[in-house]
């Protein structure tokens, strides 16, 4: 550094010293306040706060008095309003009651009446000699007992995939400029009368198989009720009867649901994909990928991985009690990979929408940062504190343009990170919900337990440790060692 340049800086920092010194001195000390003002502000602050205190002592109070906090039907996926009925043009769902109670009625009423006619079937085939005897048989029938439960499975999910496609389409697409007469258009296509005809086209695969096994398989019985069933000795295993017919016709009905699903999750998937290329969101690209305004368009996808994974929880626990064919795991598996394409159409969509204005933001952005690099190159060192400002404005715009930079691109590139973990969270939220609810009734059983343990215990300790009545005399320990003597 030259004579001249430092000069220049002592005669800034002198000054700079000079009117701090200067401030110090014509500023006036502040009045101390005395005890009585101090106890009188400590007393007025009490009493401010003392409000808040209460409030928060009755928060804490209110939260472990275990009263049922209210759920939010945004990620409750077992919400009452998903079951309601929406208008849609599916024909199972139209045949069945709009109310939850009347749902469930109607679904336990259909699923004990498959079982009841399974039954019949069976006395009719095989006589009703022994009536007693075969219907205990029946009921020990592993295919059976699950074919009810399962069969409620499936009407459980078909309202629930319905109801969060449904209630969650206009939330989809609240950030971007659609219309919503356009979305009105949009859901009559989703749940118009094609999806009848698409439901049954995926699953036609897996009722074709089911219909040619039924043929051809020589081990069919065998499948069906395992090897060890002793109603195969009773029946000729080369033809097929009127139960196993039944059977049959069970199955084409679940696989027909299960079409329905598939069809919910790829349709959906397609709607969104076209309507991000017809419009925009309605924010900045830096607000959309700040506050996640894309999150809504994955809302859906999770809730569905949610139903799958809960749908493939008891469908895994079907096939591995009842050892059945491998068509079933197949169907399974075709699920989740249809899940993981809606989730990747969906994340490809929205990163094809906001490529471009990320990229048009980032270009904005380092033409900002080379204009005040040459700004900043061109500036001379003139002594006073103006030019001091100017010169930190000019490097505060690069190193925040830089920041701006580095942000928009994290975010861009984390996008679909978060859904992600969102979406195998919330596959896991029902067995974790159910999971909590066991270790809770579990906890308050133990409790219970234990203290009646305790109670027994101490009432016990009580009658050893009470004091000899009046009328007996007390044990006399000479006595009962000169007894003891030989």
């Amino acid at each position: 550094m030259s004579d001249g340049d430092k000069g220049q800086t002592e005669t800034r920092e002198t000054r700079w010293l000079n009117e701090s010194s200067e401030g110090e001195k014509s500023a006036p000390e502040p009045p101390q306040p005395e005890a009585d003002e101090i106890d009188e502000a400590d007393k007025e602050r009490d009493d401010d706060t003392s409000p808040v205190m209460r409030a928060g002592i009755k928060l804490v109070e209110t939260a472990f008095k275990g009263r049922k906090r209210p759920d939010d039907p945004d990620t409750d996926i077992f919400d009452a309003s998903n079951f309601k009925q929406v208008r849609n043009s599916w024909w199972l769902d139209r045949l069945l009651p709009s109310g939850v109670k009347n749902y469930f009625i109607t679904a336990f009423v259909v699923c004990t009446s498959v079982w009841v006619i399974g039954l019949g079937l069976r006395l009719t085939v095989l006589g009703f000699e022994n009536v007693s005897h075969e219907i205990w048989e029946f009921i020990k029938e592993r295919q059976w007992q699950m074919q009810p439960l399962l069969l409620l499975v499936h009407f459980v999910c078909l309202r629930l995939f319905k109801g969060v496609y449904s209630r969650n389409f206009d939330r989809a697409f609240k950030h971007l400029d659609v219309s919503k007469a356009e979305l009105n258009r949009y859901k009559r296509w989703f749940l118009g009368h094609r999806v009848n005809f698409m439901a049954l086209g995926l699953a036609l695969p897996f009722i074709v198989w089911e219909v040619v096994a039924f043929i051809v398989s020589k081990d069919f019985y065998q499948t069906v009720f395992g090897p060890d069933s002793p109603y195969l000795a009773k029946i000729d295993p080369d033809s097929r009867n009127a139960e196993v017919g039944f059977l049959l016709t069970l199955w084409i009905f679940e696989w027909m649901m299960y079409g329905y699903y598939c069809y919910l999750m790829i349709s959906g998937a397609f709607v969104v994909r076209k309507i991000l290329k017809q419009h925009d969101f309605k924010e900045s690209v830096d607000l959309v990928l700040t506050e996640r305004h894309y999150r809504p368009l994955f809302t859906v996808t999770a809730h569905a991985g949610s139903l799958v994974f809960f749908f493939g929880l008891m469908h895994a626990g079907y096939m591995f009690y009842t050892k059945t064919s491998w068509n079933d795991g197949a169907g399974m598996m075709t699920l989740v990979v249809l899940l993981g394409v809606a989730f990747t159409m969906t994340w490809s969509a929205v990163r094809g929408e906001l490529k471009g204005e990320v990229f048009g933001a980032l270009e904005e952005l380092e033409k900002s940062y080379r204009r005040a690099r040459s700004k900043l190159a061109t500036m001379r060192d003139v002594p006073g504190i103006e030019d001091d400002i100017q010169r930190i404005q000019v490097q505060l715009k690069m190193q925040l343009a830089l920041q701006q930079l580095d942000y928009l691109q994290t975010k861009y590139e984390s996008l679909g990170r978060k859904e992600f973990l969102g979406l195998i969270f919330k596959m896991l939220a029902p067995v974790g919900s159910l999971l909590a609810r066991v270790i809770r009734w579990g906890s308050l059983l133990a409790a219970i337990g234990l203290g009646g343990a305790a109670a027994i215990t101490g009432s016990v300790k009580k009658q050893d440790q009470q004091p000899p009545a009046v009328n007996q005399a007390p044990a006399d320990p000479r006595a009962n060692a000169a007894g003891n003597k030989p």
